[in-house]
């Protein structure tokens, strides 16, 4: 099975080398096609074997076919390798702002990943049109489960979900970031301080994981009256309508992106 990539920018470089670091896909299966040939400079001297080309070429010969260029391009590109897509190809889009109908095919799916794929870790969502078939689905899921977890939604589910795992890791290091640098100001260097927040929310992320929910980590850290519960009061106080603030706004700017996106092809 041959497996293409059209667009190699920030977030199909990750996806191509993690498939290709973690052993999901072999080398000689992979096909890359990006406007950029210099940024394919580090992927072909780690991986000689993957074939470099232009976008029709990726179109015609992959099986299995991701676009990852960004929501303003897809038309274009769609344009473009629309008459050279095979029958068989499965096509797939990462662009939350772009609905999967906009497509030139019905075989099409939609993965929203996460830059935590790196590690092999976090949740990629999927979302299939209903003419893609069982054989086909399960491979693509099976694809990214080999770095990460796979959680399969509709695609009007997208929306919200999507804040929680595509944006959740930039989410998250913003929350490191702005505790470390409160403790910086008290006078801690900030690189410890940053160090010691980092390990401990990865600490805590791999005890909810597997052992405790988040209310019971809360509960066996926060005694009564203890220094904990008052900060935990402050956090309860506030972070609900901070939440809900932040959520507002990913969900406000994910409408703009669809709007911005619709790009009138139909299939």
């Amino acid at each position: 099975m041959k497996v293409g990539f059209i667009g190699y920018g920030a977030m199909g470089s990750i996806m191509v080398n993690a498939f290709l670091d973690h052993g999901a896909l072999a080398p000689r299966d992979v096909i890359v096609s990006s406007r950029t040939a210099s940024a394919l400079a580090p992927l072909a001297a780690r991986y000689p074997d993957v074939r470099m080309v232009d976008n029709r070429t990726a179109a015609e010969e992959s099986d299995l076919l991701f676009l990852c260029v960004r929501s303003d391009q897809v038309r274009g590109v769609l344009e473009e390798i629309a008459p050279v897509l095979s029958g068989s190809c499965h096509l797939v889009l990462i662009n939350g702002g772009v609905a999967m109908s906009a497509a030139p095919v019905r075989r099409v799916s939609k993965v929203i990943p996460t830059v935590t794929m790196r590690v092999g870790r976090g949740v990629a969502l999927v979302s299939h049109q209903p003419e893609v078939e069982e054989e086909r689905r399960a491979r693509l899921e099976r694809l990214f489960s080999s770095v990460g977890a796979v959680k399969v939604v509709r695609e009007d589910e997208l929306e919200l979900t999507t804040a929680l795992t595509s944006c959740g890791p930039a989410l998250v290091a913003t929350l490191v970031d702005e505790l470390a640098a409160a403790a910086a100001r008290r006078g801690l260097d900030r690189e410890e301080a940053e160090a010691m927040v980092t390990e401990t929310f990865l600490a805590t992320a791999l005890l909810m994981s597997d052992v405790a929910v988040p209310r019971e980590v809360c509960e066996s850290v926060a005694t009564k009256g203890g220094i904990t519960e008052k900060g935990l009061e402050v956090l309860r106080h506030r972070s609900p309508a901070l939440f809900d603030d932040l959520l507002s706004a990913i969900l406000s700017a994910h409408r703009g992106a669809e709007e911005d996106g619709d790009n009138g092809l139909s299939a």
